[in-house]
């Protein structure tokens, strides 16, 4: 090959990657018009607390979160520049679909050809990524922490090294134990270093003490202003106290975690699910042993195999005390990378797994967008900007729109979906009310006092809120005075084909 045909090839990858995935990515956020599709998921709740804090509200003494705030900045930095807007917010998942695309390429690049490191990164985007379309503090933890990875996996230096725990450091102000985690990944591939490599003891340690210090510090930077705000008591109880005791769900619902029950009609459906629950488990702890038993081998790249391989278990045991589908696919990028990377070196295979890796990001391509395109959908103008909606929301939403008016207290407790799309403001401390533990007594009285307080006219009402999640356990829900303020202070006027319930003030 000469060398103009491979920088015909190069430039060919590179186009592929920064032309196709932000195209890709942009044709399932927004419509052929520029109409941006109202997207759902755990990231309503991250715009909903950078809506308060546009307000002048304050996380942790005006509204209630149990995650650091960094995911609530980022949004807060986009609405400071662009408004509260439907289009924002989508913007923001493409950028940051891009960014990890980008991050998933560098480091697959250190492990193999260019061609096969976008094959991987079109794997995540399609099998992980694109099928969520919810950036919420998952994903930025995870780009914070391999941008860290990505940085020490060619050399060790003391900059180099500082850099990462920084790194790491930022990533616990997404995900409190993301960072914490990855530092134990990174603190045992420098002690790979030593072992393995035979580097000096005395540079493992120095290297190790740099990271350490480097990712305390910016911790400890970065929550200075919550510290100040709530104390380090009131620190701990929200982000290390709470999650522990409250939001244990070990496997949730269905086992292990998954959208629904797994049973031999819902098979088909949840392939894509189980495909993604399989690799990290298997492909992690895989590649260690086969670092283990060719350490001696220095013609492999075996530094950047065991730092990639750690970094991926140690994100799998951080989200093992509350396993669901969305942590899985958040830490599975490391797994699919070194996926390709196994499945690409069996031998006379080669071709038949590259082969068969692209038909499975095509047909996962056509899959998502068939998805996003194919179901009934209505444009709506809402006072956060013109949206796309499914039927049967849009009717909500538009008659919400009518009777209510932008900056007007309202209480969604079920799920907060109307606020910013409505530029409504809610008026309780906490994001929602959930028949269980989660929702402490303490909370729902607040709730009804500030409710209360501040007049609120409209409550849109959630039939699920009834009764408790789980019927087995009953004194777990704690709504009872929630209920019982709402039939005594509201009339019941309106109810949407989906079950919800607007309850005017009387």
């Amino acid at each position: 090959m000469t060398n103009s045909d491979r920088s015909s090839k190069h430039n060919g990858v590179w186009h592929a990657l920064f032309i196709g995935a932000p195209l890709y990515l942009y044709m399932n956020l927004f419509s052929i018009r520029g109409i941006p599709y109202l997207l759902g998921g755990d990231q309503i709740f991250f715009w909903v607390y950078a809506q308060r804090t546009f307000f002048g509200e304050h996380i942790y003494l005006d509204f209630f979160e149990f995650t650091p705030p960094g995911t609530v900045f980022v949004y807060l930095a986009l609405f400071k520049f662009f408004g509260p807007r439907i289009w924002v917010t989508n913007a923001a998942v493409l950028l940051l679909g891009v960014a990890l695309c980008w991050i998933c390429f560098s480091i697959a690049l250190r492990l193999m050809e260019q061609e096969l490191a976008l094959l991987a990164s079109f794997l995540f985007l399609g099998l992980t990524y694109a099928r969520l379309l919810n950036a919420t503090h998952h994903w930025f933890s995870l780009l914070a922490v391999l941008c860290a990875v990505r940085i020490i996996m060619p050399v060790r230096t003391t900059p180099r090294v500082a850099a990462a725990g920084i790194l790491l450091g930022v990533a616990s102000c997404f995900t409190q134990t993301a960072g914490a985690a990855v530092l134990l990944a990174v603190l045992m591939s420098l002690g790979w270093d030593g072992f393995a490599v035979g580097k000096p003891w005395g540079r493992v340690l120095w290297n190790g003490t740099v990271v350490v210090a480097a990712f305390s510090l910016v911790l400890f930077v970065m929550n200075i202003p919550l510290i100040k705000g709530v104390g380090w008591r009131g620190l701990w109880y929200y982000q290390v106290v709470y999650p522990r005791q409250y939001l244990a769900y070990w496997f949730g619902t269905w086992f292990p975690g998954l959208p629904e029950a797994l049973a031999w009609h819902t098979l088909p459906r949840l392939a894509p699910y189980l495909l993604v629950y399989a690799v990290p488990p298997v492909v992690y702890p895989t590649v260690l042993w086969y670092c283990w038993r060719n350490r001696r081998n220095a013609a492999l790249p075996l530094a950047e195999l065991l730092l990639l391989a750690s970094t991926g278990l140690f994100l799998l045991l951080e989200i093992l005390p509350g396993v669901n589908w969305l942590r899985v696919y958040c830490v599975s990028m490391p797994g699919l990378i070194l996926l390709v990377w196994a499945a690409t070196r069996v031998a006379g295979r080669r071709t038949c797994v590259i082969v068969a890796g692209w038909l499975v990001v095509v047909c996962l391509a056509i899959g998502n967008s068939w998805s996003r395109h194919s179901h009934t959908q209505t444009a709506v103008a809402l006072p956060a900007g013109k949206a796309i909606l499914p039927e049967q929301k849009a009717d909500k939403f538009l008659w919400l729109a009518q009777h209510t008016r932008p900056g007007e207290f309202f209480f969604q407790p079920a799920w907060p979906e109307s606020y910013v799309p409505l530029g409504l403001r809610n008026p309780t401390f906490v994001d929602s009310l959930i028949a269980n533990e989660e929702t402490r007594p303490e909370f729902v009285g607040l709730a009804i006092q500030q409710i209360d307080r501040r007049q609120v006219k409209y409550i849109l009402w959630s039939r699920r809120l009834n009764a408790p999640n789980d019927r087995a356990r009953p004194w777990q829900d704690h709504l009872g005075p929630m209920r019982a303020y709402l039939k005594s202070h509201y009339k019941r006027m309106q109810v949407f084909t989906d079950g919800d319930e607007v309850w005017k003030r009387n």
